[in-house]
């Protein structure tokens, strides 16, 4: 019995190695990684799968507010994990605000889901008379549809497709129907006119009329939705999102769809404008509401949310400066919202999706209230990239340095098609400058964009509002780029 001992001892001594060689290297390498996580915040967890980290306490927003002399109660902030399971930091979620341009995503959002994001708008084109040998059409050309983004670029493209078939002029009068619009002009008879002197058919008259019996000559389909929303969302166009509006109902449509189909509270849910012009009213939470369910909304077709919103200081539009110079700089996307004091006192909002490391996309809003559209503005960036720097570390969405191309004019066709070839660089480029002066909304409850006149008075006071004061625009843009973590390694940026 007793020569048996030293074997049973072994035994125990050989099973205790086998049972530390499985489990302790393992517990070793995951503690040894989460230390060389924390020493090096630019270093990305080894494991794809590993769970995300848990987060840390709420941010105290109401605190951080108070410590810059401004009042709590006239900003409202709700910043959360995109599973909603954990909040970041929340101010006054519930309380609600003009969200003002941000009304544009919950626009995006029915569009979206009511037509898919391959929809085109057509344009169909009539011919009322025969073609003469002199290749002049002996009778009134008519341009049916209503297309919001039918400008420039569409207009060459119908008047090259017309020469394509043997039609060089119009000897009646060039006619659109009620609902044309060109180059985000209101009234469809300014359109005619409008569209005429690019088209140059030589015409005799321009006007309003309805859409001739028979077939068209030919159809021109608009940018794929899709494209038009990241359009509308980055230079934050009132007029398209206007016209998109009211195809689900317009102001009554787009509130009975956030409380029916996002189930928002009705008394915290008020839409004038589809734009997010004049008295409209959300909560920092019902917004963000609005940006988890255009992600899944873009997710359920194939796509990202990116593509229906800009990436801040990549793209053109009103994100292009902001951020620039911080870790949040290419990872976040999001969208911007201005009032003037008109309009409760002014607004300046933010609202969108930052892309992190370990907790991954954190969606927020952030809706500040007061006449000092610049400071807020600030305010917003400062914060943002505070809170997240508290919990994480932002993640770029692109790799390099990106700079896409906003409506680009391959995305038109033509059914059925003469042409070889479509517009050439130079009209696409002139409606690209065009439409990149529109930029902010700087929108008020008197600014419904009636005359050119009243364009450019709001034009020049949304760039006096921009203007930062010398002083403490600089020492914020200091905390800004202090508010981060180190700045992201690895990006190839300027």
């Amino acid at each position: 019995m007793n020569s048996r001992k030293p074997i049973f001892a072994l035994l125990a001594v050989g099973i205790a190695v086998v049972i530390a060689l499985t489990f302790v290297p393992y517990a070793f390498l995951e503690r040894a990684g989460r230390a060389v996580t924390a020493i090096l915040p630019g270093a990305r967890e080894a494991t794809v799968d590993a769970p995300a980290r848990p987060l840390l306490p709420a941010f105290n927003v109401e605190g951080w507010y108070a410590e810059r002399g401004e009042d709590p109660a006239r900003h409202g902030v709700h910043i959360e994990s995109i599973d909603g399971k954990s909040v970041l930091a929340s101010h006054n979620p519930d309380l609600p605000f003009n969200p003002a341009s941000l009304l544009k995503l919950a626009t995006s959002l029915a569009v979206l889901r009511a037509f898919g994001p391959d929809h085109r708008f057509e344009t169909r084109v009539y011919t009322d008379g025969v073609v003469g040998p002199d290749k002049t059409l002996k009778g009134n050309l008519v341009l049916a549809g209503n297309d919001p983004m039918f400008g420039d670029v569409a207009a060459s493209l119908v008047a090259r497709e017309l020469r394509a078939r043997g039609v060089e002029k119009v000897s009646g009068e060039l006619l659109v129907t009620p609902g044309f619009s060109f180059n985000y002009a209101e009234k469809a008879d300014d359109s005619a006119e409008r569209v005429a002197k690019v088209m140059e058919m030589k015409e005799k008259a321009t006007g309003v009329g309805e859409t001739p019996a028979g077939e068209p000559r030919f159809v021109v389909k608009s940018y794929p939705l899709r494209e038009i929303l990241l359009y509308m969302n980055a230079h934050s166009n009132n007029f398209v999102a206007e016209r998109l509006g009211a195809l689900v109902g317009g102001p009554e449509g787009l509130k009975r769809f956030l409380v029916e189909e996002l189930k928002l509270p009705a008394e915290q849910v008020e839409v004038e404008r589809t734009s997010g012009r004049e008295n409209n009213r959300m909560t920092a939470r019902g917004i963000v509401s609005v940006v988890r369910a255009l992600k899944a909304e873009a997710e359920r077709h194939g796509m990202r949310v990116e593509d229906l919103m800009p990436v801040a200081s990549d793209d053109a539009g009103t994100l292009r400066r902001r951020l620039e110079g911080t870790p949040l700089e290419g990872a976040t996307i999001g969208k911007t919202g201005t009032l003037t004091a008109e309009v409760d006192g002014g607004m300046a909002s933010l609202a969108g999706v930052v892309f992190t490391e370990t907790a991954g996309m954190v969606a927020f809003a952030i809706l500040d209230q007061g006449s000092r559209i610049a400071e807020n503005r600030e305010l917003e960036d400062i914060l943002l990239a505070q809170v997240i720097a508290s919990q994480d570390i932002p993640r770029l969405i692109h790799s390099e340095e990106v700079r896409r191309r906003l409506l680009p004019a391959t995305s038109l066709r033509v059914e059925p098609e003469a042409l070889a070839g479509l517009v050439d660089e130079r009209d696409d480029k002139k409606q690209t400058d065009e439409r990149e002066s529109d930029e902010e909304e700087a929108s008020t409850s008197k600014s419904n964009a009636k005359t050119r006149d009243g364009k450019r008075v709001e034009e020049k006071a949304s760039q006096r509002s921009r203007k930062p004061e010398p002083s403490r625009a600089d020492s914020r843009k200091r905390e800004v780029q202090r508010g981060g973590r180190a700045s992201v390694r690895g990006r190839g940026r300027r």
